[in-house]
């Protein structure tokens, strides 16, 4: 008799601690996030006087899915710039699914984007630059693309002095309730991810 009280007493701490671990979950757990490498072209875009090089627009993909059974949806991102001088504002990165519905799924879904940043006052990048900026110029093109690889591998110095150290606070909604997942960007071929 006793030892059956006992045992019910010992589910009951066990039931205790499961309900108790089951309400702390992380947000992390809700969704799970995967920054991979972009496959797009990092995009330089001349400023309307032809004077300098405006903005770099660096490609990120986020990859997203849902561990719930609920209605998750991707509502959007506060992005924090390291230097605040090239902060583009409130259009600082934007993430799109390609097909255009934000509904996560139970499977891995790419978010594609990019961060945009002003670039046209920062003399070290505009002087990095210059060969693109010529270019343009002597071609009359306001926009040209830079192979992401290439630019990883040859403009290291930009990334590690003005972009690594920004981060992204990701924005998810479940029925009523928001979910915030923050994150370092990550400019290196090294991928990021919650899991």
């Amino acid at each position: 008799m006793m030892k059956t009280t006992y045992m019910k007493y010992i589910e009951y701490a066990i039931t205790a601690v499961v309900l108790l671990l089951y309400g702390c979950v992380s947000e992390r757990d809700t969704v799970s996030v995967r920054q991979v490498v972009s496959e797009r072209s990092i995009i330089l875009r001349i400023k309307k006087d032809k004077t300098t090089v405006f903005s770099l627009s660096y490609p990120v993909t986020f990859m997203f899915k849902k561990n719930d059974r609920k209605d998750i949806y991707y509502a959007e991102n506060s992005y924090s710039f390291r230097n605040k001088e090239l902060s583009s504002g409130t259009a600082a990165c934007y993430l799109v699914p390609n097909d255009e519905d934000n509904c996560l799924t139970s499977s891995y879904r790419a978010f594609d984007g990019s961060i945009l940043y002003i670039i046209d006052k920062n003399d070290i990048i505009q002087k990095c630059l210059s060969g693109y900026y010529n270019r343009m110029v002597s071609e009359k093109k306001d926009t040209m693309h830079v192979s992401l690889k290439y630019f990883n591998n040859n403009f290291r110095n930009i990334i590690d002095n003005f972009f690594e150290g920004d981060s992204i606070c990701l924005h998810f909604r479940k029925s009523k309730e928001w979910h915030d997942i923050p994150l370092k960007v990550s400019f290196r071929q090294k991928l990021l991810s919650t899991e």
